[in-house]
């Protein structure tokens, strides 16, 4: 074996090593849900979060589903059945997605 191949596979085995396994794309986290702008929840609780090549899935536990998909431009969704939705905020510890046609928010917060 050359050098030059026994080097590029020492790379690979070194690599392999410390390349960390990738984890799952869906978290637990708590929601809340607003409607027309009320400053107290109607909807609260357990859920979980999850995200994929732009793809945002977010279960409660009562069962609701939010599917939403991407648009054109970052932070911007549309859910199921076709309303505009946006992200306004995204940080390691929340993020909020904000329906348009009817002052929807939902919260959701990472355990």
């Amino acid at each position: 074996m050359t050098l030059k191949a026994t080097s590029a596979l020492l790379l690979v085995a070194i690599t392999s090593l410390t390349i960390p396994a990738v984890s799952a794309d869906s978290v637990d986290a708590s929601c809340e849900g607003y409607r027309h702008g009320d400053a107290k929840h109607d909807r609260w609780g357990a859920c979980s979060f999850s995200q994929r090549q732009g793809y945002i899935d977010i279960r409660l536990k009562n069962g609701a589903t939010f599917n939403l998909s991407p648009r054109n431009d970052a932070n911007q969704y549309k859910d199921g059945e076709g309303n505009k939705v946006d992200r306004t905020e995204s940080s390691s510890d929340r993020q909020v997605f904000e329906w348009k046609s009817d002052q929807q928010k939902l919260v959701v917060e990472f355990d």
